[in-house]
C-alpha cells in the first residue's frame, strides 16, 4: 500500500486530524492530503476564481482567516474586505483590520471542506499554491449558540456548485 492509499484509509477512519500535521509525517503536499479526505467532504474549483470568491466573501459577514506555517498559526476573525485586482495582486484595502496583498496568479486551486474536527462541524476555504501548499485558510462563521452560520454555508455551496 503506497502513502496516499495509507492516507486515505486513515482519514477514512478519522477525517477529523490536523492535515498540515499529515502533510509533514506523509511528505505529501496538502492537497494531497485534503484530496485523500472522503470525497463527500470537499470540492475543488480552479485558483483562477480565487478574487472572484473573495468578492463574494466580502458580503458573508465574520470569517476566521488562519496562515498556518511550522512556526504559528495566526487567525484574524472578522470581515473579508472588498478588494480589487492590481498590478498582479487581489489588495485587500484598509488601515485596519484584515488587510494585505495577494498573488492571485500564485492559486493553484481552492477546496471547500466540511467535516468534524474536535467534535465540531465545521467548514473551510482553503486556497492552495501550485505546488499543493497552503497560502491560507478561511473558516466560515459561527452563530450565538456556536453553530456554523447557515447563511455562508449556503452561499459556500452556491459558489462552488456554479463553477
Amino acid at each position: 500500500m503506497n502513502n496516499t492509499q495509507q492516507l486515505r484509509e486513515r482519514l477514512s477512519k478519522n477525517p477529523g486530524v490536523v492535515l498540515e500535521g499529515l502533510a509533514l509525517s506523509s511528505a505529501l503536499p496538502m492537497s494531497a492530503v485534503i484530496e485523500s479526505l472522503p470525497v463527500e467532504m470537499w470540492q475543488r474549483i480552479a485558483g483562477s476564481q480565487m478574487a472572484q470568491l473573495l468578492l463574494e466573501m466580502a458580503g458573508w459577514g465574520d470569517v476566521t482567516v488562519i496562515m498556518h506555517s511550522a512556526d504559528v498559526i495566526m487567525e484574524f476573525t472578522g470581515p473579508i474586505p472588498l478588494g480589487e485586482l492590481s498590478h498582479g495582486f487581489f489588495n485587500l484595502p484598509g488601515p485596519s483590520g484584515l488587510h494585505g496583498h495577494l498573488r492571485v496568479d500564485h492559486c493553484g486551486a481552492i477546496y471547500a471542506i466540511e467535516r468534524l474536527f474536535m467534535g465540531r462541524a465545521t467548514a473551510s476555504v482553503l486556497f492552495t499554491n501550485h505546488d499543493g501548499g497552503v497560502m491560507f485558510k478561511v473558516f466560515l462563521g459561527r452563530d450565538s449558540n456556536g453553530h456554523l452560520s447557515a447563511e455562508q454555508l449556503l452561499a459556500l455551496k452556491r459558489f462552488f456548485t456554479q463553477k
